[in-house]
């Protein structure tokens, strides 16, 4: 299997998309950052999102199972990998600490 080559502008749709699906799934998810370059190895760009949780809670699982499938379906089918992070705001609280 020949191995696909990588655009920037590809790229920078499928995380305009992926934010957006977000958005969707939770209107009041904030998107605190989008790292659009290889933050990790394994990594062709990282998504920061904080739910508007205060702990993880079951639908904060529903929206991190379609959100990892998404990422999944984008891998498979594009070759992309976009890391995501959801944090709740406890979790938030407690970094800053």
């Amino acid at each position: 299997m020949r191995k696909r080559r990588k655009s920037k502008k590809e790229l920078k749709q499928l995380l305009e998309e992926m934010c957006e699906y977000i958005r969707q799934l939770e209107p009041k998810a904030q998107i605190l950052k989008v790292t659009p370059y290889r933050l990790y190895e394994a990594d062709d760009a990282w998504i920061e999102v904080l739910l508007p949780y205060r702990e993880w809670n079951r639908k904060a699982d529903k929206i991190a199972d379609a959100v990892y499938k998404r990422v999944w379906e984008i891998e498979m089918d594009k070759g992309y990998f976009i890391g995501v992070s959801l944090r709740t705001l406890d979790e938030v609280k407690a970094t800053a600490r």
